[in-house]
């Protein structure tokens, strides 16, 4: 059990002072279900969770195939839980603020879940998160799962039983976070009205300038966005050029 609670603080769990060890125990032994919030004390997060429901496992196995071929980030983590069935988690390597983290989940909503209604889908850090696995009571159990296996959960999206802890803390040790560069990379990369506003800012907010912590990501920023002059976006992408030219290598 230990190696699973290393595991769990080591992803998503990172510098938040109200998620201790002797809580997870307890969680992990099904005495009860245990909710966290993600949102460390400096206003910066580890962690994504993107939860939708049950038989949306086609539109949950798009997005964790997209954001790693089109985006190229590691894959997240999935699980299923019950009610909003399937979870893919995606951890940060280093804290990144909420605003970020809120823009980079509002980005990949509107490339890959845009025809899921809002009602369907439930975007964390903002909101409070169950943790995984868990027991939710009848005999049910929420867990991490191997992806491959998603399609199997669409008529009953949950564990019969206590999954073994060792076994989750193995599929998670394949887990990685996300750098900050390839954070910026997929910034630049998902729409624009993302990419510099938090998930629910006002129009105004949105039209503010995003901003960018390395140059690979301002670039890709600028050539996708069509509001800035032609030439300006042509002179980012000659700048981009040696770069895909060595990811295509």
């Amino acid at each position: 059990m230990d190696e699973l609670i290393a595991e769990l603080q080591r992803l998503y769990l990172a510098g938040l002072a109200d998620a201790p060890a002797a809580a997870l125990h307890t969680m992990l032994r099904g005495e009860s279900g245990a909710s966290i919030d993600l949102l460390g004390p400096e206003g910066a997060v580890r962690a994504l969770v993107i939860e939708l429901d049950s038989d949306l496992w086609t539109q949950a196995a798009q997005l964790y195939e997209a954001v790693q071929a089109e985006l190229d980030l590691p894959a997240p983590a999935v699980s299923v839980s019950g009610g909003k069935a399937y979870g893919l988690w995606f951890s940060f390597a280093k804290p990144v603020p909420l605003p970020r983290a809120e823009a980079f989940a509002e980005g990949l909503r509107q490339r890959y879940l845009a025809e899921v209604p809002p009602t369907r889908l439930t975007l964390h850090p903002r909101a409070p998160l169950q943790l995984v696995p868990a027991h939710l009571g009848d005999g049910r159990w929420s867990a991490f799962i191997d992806a491959s296996l998603g399609s199997m959960f669409v008529d009953e999206p949950w564990l019969e039983m206590a999954p073994s802890p060792h076994k989750q803390a193995e599929l998670l040790a394949g887990q990685a976070g996300i750098k900050p560069d390839a954070l910026e990379r997929a910034l630049g990369l998902l729409p624009a009205a993302s990419a510099g506003a938090p998930a629910g800012a006002s129009s105004a907010d949105s039209q503010a300038p995003a901003v960018h912590h390395e140059p690979v990501g301002f670039l890709l920023a600028i050539m996708n966005d069509d509001s800035v002059e032609t030439g300006l976006r042509i002179e980012a992408a000659k700048a981009l050029l040696p770069y895909f030219r060595k990811a295509l290598d």
